[in-house]
């Protein structure tokens, strides 16, 4: 009687193990899925080939291509207007008190408010 209890024990631990095993196999292909999602969002924005300080905002003009944003109208939520061929120069628009953060009409060009240089 003994081993039987004894074996089924032994069966439920081993199940358990397996089951921690996988799961743990499981945990990180989820987080690496989760982190290309966040990068994409990260990646939210236009290219421009150029860009000019306009006041509290920047304006993107000519060929602008956009990522992850609206081509046309309202833009909410924040992005980014980079330069075309350097990384350096870009800037991250974000929206103040509930209103839009920019508005875009590519490929002429993208208006960002709000902008500071990251």
């Amino acid at each position: 009687m003994r081993t039987k209890e004894t074996t089924t024990r032994t069966r439920a631990l081993t199940v358990l193990a397996v089951m921690a095993t996988a799961l743990v196999g499981v945990l990180p292909a989820s987080a690496v899925a989760q982190s290309g999602s966040g990068s994409a969002e990260r990646h939210r924005g236009y290219v421009c080939d150029r860009v000019e300080r306009h006041h509290s905002g920047v304006v993107g003009s000519s060929r602008c291509r956009a990522f992850n944003a609206p081509r046309h109208g309202t833009i909410r939520g924040s992005f980014t207007i980079q330069k075309r061929g350097s990384h350096h120069l870009r800037w991250l628009c974000v929206a103040r008190h509930n209103r839009p953060s920019g508005y875009a009409n590519t490929p002429n060009w993208v208006r960002g408010e709000q902008c500071r240089r990251i």
